[in-house]
């Protein structure tokens, strides 16, 4: 049986400073900064990371060098590594990150991520991301997950939809998730809606990663600059995942 509903915090990944700065001013807790997140996301640029960390909000930056699979090279191992340092001498909280080899984690790039992080900012948050549901879609089990993690060491949250393609149709994983998370928090992301946030916090997971993004229409982007549509973050959205955050009481 689930457990009590508890109030939740609301983390809204966001690709730009505006999108930052609305995150801050409707009340989110956090934030999740990338690029590309039409592709999962990807590592955003340093002035873009300088800027929303100056906007005052909690600022977590996704480090991932490509899109497509998470079995990565060294010389993408490497290129991890030092955005890591740049992103948190620029101002970021802390990173989000993974790696898999075959059907399991890259506990080599992870420690060594890790390692780095630490070595430059000692207080940095490490947040293993939905790489993960790869796993759990796959029949690893939460316990077998929270087993590799806890072998790792470091790693103050786990980003995941339970393994689902949406995070509300994974919620029994992310119940076995909670339970066995012995220190580690679980965040709760992938197609979340602030209508899900009551079923996700009976659950236990008190963390709820959202988007809250709309198409911006634009002008002409010409034969070389791709679609002339792009995201924005929705102040409305956020304020409600806010609001239905701070109900849960």
């Amino acid at each position: 049986m689930r457990g009590t509903v508890v109030s939740v915090t609301v983390e809204i990944a966001v690709q730009s400073v505006s999108g930052a700065r609305i995150a801050k001013e409707e009340g989110a807790g956090r934030i999740e900064l990338c690029s590309a997140l039409g592709t999962g996301g990807l590592t955003p640029s340093l002035a873009l990371i300088e800027g929303a960390a100056s906007q005052q909000i909690h600022t977590m930056v996704l480090v991932r060098p490509r899109g497509g699979d998470f079995d990565y090279d060294a010389e993408e191992i490497a290129t991890v590594e030092r955005d890591i340092e740049f992103a948190l001498t620029a101002g970021a909280h802390g990173i989000v990150i993974g790696a898999l080899r075959g059907m399991a984690l890259d506990v080599d790039a992870l420690r060594r991520w890790i390692a780095a992080a630490r070595a430059t900012r000692e207080d940095c948050e490490i947040v293993l991301h939905r790489c993960v549901d790869v796993l759990l879609g796959n029949r690893v089990s939460p316990r077998a997950l929270l087993d590799a993690v806890h072998e790792i060491g470091g790693i103050t949250r786990i980003l995941t939809s339970g393994g689902a393609l949406r995070a509300p149709d994974g919620l029994e994983r992310l119940e076995q998730l909670q339970a066995g998370a012995a220190g580690v928090q679980i965040l709760a992301g992938g197609g979340t809606r602030p209508a899900d946030f009551e079923a996700i916090a009976a659950t236990g997971v008190r963390q709820v990663h959202l988007s809250a993004r709309r198409r911006e229409l634009g002008g002409p982007a010409g034969p070389g600059g791709g679609e002339s549509s792009y995201d924005v973050t929705d102040a409305a959205i956020v304020r409600q995942a806010v609001a239905a955050a701070r109900a849960l009481t």
